[in-house]
């Protein structure tokens, strides 16, 4: 008779607890405030010396704090090639496939981490990148005109 009006009991406190409330998760905890007092700052460089275009990304820690970079898949960064009248020629990601695992990256205090590709140019001409850095958190979008001989 006892059992009948325990395991009732056990059951409604096993579920009382799991819908309790939660405490918060440090990271979430951590987010940042959107705005230029986030730390992380960025620098596009291009490099057009040697035939191929090099292009990279550095996205930097300026923060005394550790930061994570949050990414919803496995594309972490993109390159996009503008000609003179703003069409794109060339972009990076077209046609490759990407994991669909989040992933995240840490970059300590005062610490970056460096994105690269290289592009193989049609023609001379004047071009427009636009890298991006498809963090969700800390998304980066940033364009730089270069022109090849």
């Amino acid at each position: 008779m006892l059992w009948r009006i325990t395991v009732p009991l056990l059951a409604a406190a096993g579920l009382v607890f799991a819908c309790g409330p939660r405490t918060p998760s440090p990271t979430a905890s951590a987010r940042p405030k959107a705005g230029a007092d986030k730390g992380v700052t960025s620098h596009v460089m291009v490099d057009t010396a040697r035939g191929s275009v090099h292009f990279a990304i550095e996205v930097a820690n300026d923060s005394p704090k550790r930061v994570e970079l949050l990414f919803p898949d496995g594309r972490t960064h993109d390159f996009a090639v503008l000609d003179s009248e703003g069409r794109e020629v060339w972009r990076w990601s077209r046609g490759r496939l990407f994991t669909q695992g989040i992933q995240n990256r840490l970059l300590d205090a005062r610490d970056s981490a460096v994105y690269d590709e290289r592009w193989q140019p049609p023609a001379p001409g004047r071009y427009t990148l636009v890298a991006q850095l498809h963090s969700a958190n800390y998304p980066v979008q940033q364009r730089v005109e270069f022109a090849l001989r």
